[in-house]
C-alpha cells in the first residue's frame, strides 16, 4: 500500500495561511483597482461636464447673435470656442465640434469636417433631449476616448449640440501606474503576511513539537517522561494538552503497576497452589512414619533404663517439632478456601484478645488490647482471621525482650477494618522486610522457625481482599492488617 504525501501541522498551517494571504491580496488588489478605475472615469466625466457646462452659455449666445444679425455668420467666434476647448490643459481633447439642430457641423477642430452632418445616436440624443451624454468609444487612430455630448438649449428650444472627445491615454497611464503600485503593495503584503503567519505558526507549533518529542522519549518500561522546561508550561489549550498527557502517563503508569501487581499476585497464587498440593501430599506421607515413631518412643520410654530417658525426651521433642511443621504445612494447603460469615467486629476482637491472653501466658511479656473501632459487621472467615492474629502475636512475643509490651489495636480507617500488632523487639532488617512473607523464609535462627506462618497469614489476608504491611525499626515493629468493609456487611 502506497503512502500518500503527508504534511506536518506547521506545514499545513503555512500552506493554508499562504493561500489565505494570496487570496486576500488578489481580492483586495482587484477590488481596489476596479474601484479606483471607476473613480478615475468619474473624475474625467466630472471635469469634462464642468468644462462643457462653463462654455455652453457663450456658445449659445454666439449662435443667437449670428441668427439675430448682431454679428456676421462665419465670423469665427464659434471656432474660437472650439479652440479654447482643444487647448484645455486638464483634459486631453481629441476633437470638438458644434452642430446645428439638424446635426450639421457649424465649427470643428478639424476644418475638413466643416459642413458635415452627424446622425449618430449620441448627437441625436443630445439634440432631442436636454441631458448630458457620455460613453467610451474606440478610434483607430487615437485609441480609447471618452465621447461627450452637451445639448445647446435655452428655454426648451434647441440651438444645436456640442460634442467633445477626450483621450483616455492619461487615465490608462494612471491606471497602469496604479496597477504597479497595487501589485507591489500586494507582494509586500503577501511577504509580510507570510512572515507574520510563519512566526505565529512557529510559536504555536514549537510547544506541540516539544510535547511530541517528550512523548516519543517516554520510557516504555517505566513510563517516565522527560520533564518539560518551566517556560513551556502554558495556561491555554496547549497547556491543557500537556496536562492531559501528563495525567494520561500517570494513569498508564498506575495501570501498569496494577497490572504488574496483579501478575505478581497471580504468579504467587499459582506458586502457592502448586506448593499447597505438594505440601498436602508430603504432609500425608510424613504423618504415617511420625505416628509409628511416636508410638515406638512411647513404649521405649517405659522400658529403657532411667539414664537413657533423657535421650528419649530429645527424640520426642524432635518428633513434636516435625508434627508442628507438618500441621503448619497442612494448614497452608487448606488456606485456599474461606468460610465467610458476617461477624460483629466487637465480638471478633474480644475473642481474638481472649485467645491471645491465653496463648501469651508462657511468654514473659506484657499484653494490651485496645478496640477503638466503631461497632460494624465484618464479612470474614473468623477462624482463619483468628489464626492470623494469633500468629502475629506469637511472633511479636518471641521477638520481644523480657517484660516487653505487645499490643493488639483495632480501628476503622478509609473504609477498612484495621488490626495492628505492635512489639518492642529488635526489629526487622530492611533487607528482610521484602521477603518475610515468602514461604519458608525466616529470620529466626536455624531450628526456631519454619517460615510458613507469615506466608499463610498473607495468603489469608489477600483472600479477604485485604493487605498486610510491616513497619519496623529497633524497639518498634508494627504489623498492620487492612480488611475492606463490605457494603452488604455494613447493611447487615
Amino acid at each position: 500500500m502506497r503512502n500518500g504525501i503527508s504534511f506536518g501541522l506547521k506545514a499545513k498551517f503555512m500552506l493554508v495561511s499562504t493561500l489565505l494571504v494570496a487570496l486576500t491580496s488578489i481580492t483586495w488588489g482587484g477590488w481596489f483597482y476596479l474601484n479606483e478605475s471607476e473613480h478615475l472615469m468619474e473624475r474625467l466625466e466630472a471635469n469634462g461636464r464642468l468644462m462643457l457646462d462653463s462654455i455652453q452659455p457663450p456658445i449659445i449666445d454666439a449662435i443667437l447673435y449670428e441668427r439675430l444679425g448682431v454679428i456676421e455668420e462665419n465670423a469665427g467666434l464659434l471656432d474660437n470656442f472650439i479652440e479654447q476647448i482643444v487647448e484645455n490643459r486638464e483634459l486631453q481633447v481629441v476633437y470638438a465640434f458644434i452642430t446645428d439642430t439638424h446635426g450639421k457641423v457649424l465649427a470643428h477642430s478639424d476644418y475638413r469636417e466643416f459642413g458635415k452632418t452627424y446622425r449618430d445616436p449620441l448627437t441625436a440624443a443630445a439634440l432631442t433631449r436636454n441631458q448630458f451624454y457620455g460613453h467610451t468609444a474606440l478610434l483607430p487612430s487615437v485609441g480609447e476616448i471618452y465621447d461627450m455630448a452637451m445639448p445647446l438649449q435655452v428655454a426648451g428650444k434647441s440651438w444645436g449640440a456640442l460634442r467633445v472627445g477626450v483621450s483616455l491615454a492619461r487615465v490608462e497611464k494612471e491606471k497602469e501606474l496604479m496597477a504597479r503600485e497595487i501589485i507591489l503593495f500586494s507582494v509586500l503584503f503577501f511577504l509580510i503576511g507570510n512572515v507574520v503567519f510563519y512566526v505565529v505558526g512557529l510559536t504555536m507549533s514549537r510547544p506541540l513539537l516539544t510535547l511530541s518529542q517528550a512523548m516519543s522519549e517516554v520510557n516504555h518500561h517505566s513510563l517516565d517522561a522527560v520533564p518539560l522546561p518551566a517556560y513551556m508550561h502554558r495556561h491555554d489549550e496547549i497547556g491543557k494538552l500537556q496536562q492531559s498527557f501528563s495525567e494520561m502517563l500517570e494513569r498508564l503508569k498506575k495501570a501498569e503497576q496494577e497490572r504488574q501487581g496483579a501478575l505478581t499476585r497471580l504468579m504467587q497464587n499459582e506458586k502457592m497452589a502448586t506448593v499447597g498440593k505438594l505440601v498436602a501430599g508430603v504432609a500425608h506421607e510424613i504423618n504415617n512414619p511420625l505416628m509409628v515413631m511416636s508410638t515406638s518412643l512411647f513404649h521405649l520410654e517405659k522400658k529403657v533404663q532411667p539414664e537413657l530417658v533423657k535421650y528419649i525426651s530429645h527424640h520426642k521433642e524432635g518428633v513434636q517439632r516435625i508434627e508442628s511443621i507438618v500441621r503448619q504445612l497442612t494448614d497452608f494447603s487448606r488456606a485456599g478456601t474461606l468460610d465467610l460469615q458476617r461477624v460483629a467486629s466487637d465480638q471478633f476482637f474480644q475473642e481474638a484478645a481472649g485467645f491471645a491472653t491465653l496463648a501469651l501466658k508462657k511468654f514473659e511479656v506484657r499484653f494490651q488490647s485496645s478496640n477503638n473501632a466503631d461497632a460494624t459487621l465484618l464479612l470474614i472467615d473468623k477462624g482463619k482471621m483468628h489464626q492470623v492474629v494469633l500468629n502475629l502475636l506469637l511472633n511479636a512475643a518471641n521477638a520481644s525482650p523480657l517484660g516487653g509490651l505487645v499490643q493488639l489495636l483495632a480501628y476503622l480507617e478509609d473504609g477498612s477494618y484495621c488490626l495492628a500488632v505492635h512489639d518492642q523487639g529488635g526489629g526487622i532488617a530492611p533487607g528482610d522486610k521484602e521477603r518475610i512473607f515468602e514461604l519458608f523464609y525466616t529470620t529466626k535462627p536455624g531450628g526456631d522457625g519454619s517460615g510458613i506462618g507469615l506466608a499463610i497469614s498473607k495468603s489469608i489476608i489477600e483472600m479477604h481482599k485485604g493487605v498486610i504491611t510491616c513497619e519496623s525499626r529497633p524497639g518498634d515493629t508494627t504489623f498492620l492488617i487492612r480488611i475492606p468493609l463490605q457494603k452488604e456487611a455494613d447493611h447487615g
